[in-house]
């Protein structure tokens, strides 16, 4: 799987290294779910939480400069104050992706890059987070949820 994570979430440079280790560890159990069909229990988008198999994952901003932000990392969320569904309300596969929706510029950089959650049976895009190119000059970060109404949900 691509990374497209910065590793960074704050401006406390020797934090950060204390945590690179574990945050490598997180990614690489992310990444090594990426093809399998997965449970999906939902997403807050206000916390930047999201929940498969039965566990909660939190993605974290990189502020960047305060102007700019992007992808930071993704952790364990083990304090998460989030409301999920009890039963899985999809199956879903981890995908990456690039949206080039304008050509690449001279350092590489497509619009939009990151994952989605691609339901394994209609297709619908679940959740996509990354990082927006759009401005070339101000990135952001993006975290979207996105439920399907065409389906009806039961506890």
């Amino acid at each position: 799987m691509r990374d497209y994570f910065s590793y960074q979430a704050s401006e406390d440079w020797d934090q950060e290294r204390e945590e690179e280790e574990y945050r490598k560890l997180v990614f690489k159990h992310f990444a090594s779910l990426q093809g399998a069909v997965l449970d999906y229990y939902g997403a807050d988008d206000a916390e930047h939480e999201f929940r498969v198999d039965g566990i909660i994952f939190k993605v974290l901003e990189d502020p960047n400069d305060g102007y700019r932000s992007c992808l930071g990392v993704i952790e364990y969320g083990d304090q998460s104050s989030a409301i999920f569904f009890r039963n899985p309300i999809a199956k879903i596969r981890i995908e990456t992706y690039e949206d080039l929706t304008r050509e690449e510029d001279s350092w590489g950089n497509s619009a939009c890059q990151g994952y989605r959650f691609v339901d394994v049976q209609t297709g619908h895009v679940w959740l996509e987070f990354g990082t927006d190119n759009t401005d070339d000059y101000y990135p952001f970060f993006v975290f979207r949820h996105t439920p399907d109404t065409s389906q009806e949900y039961r506890e």
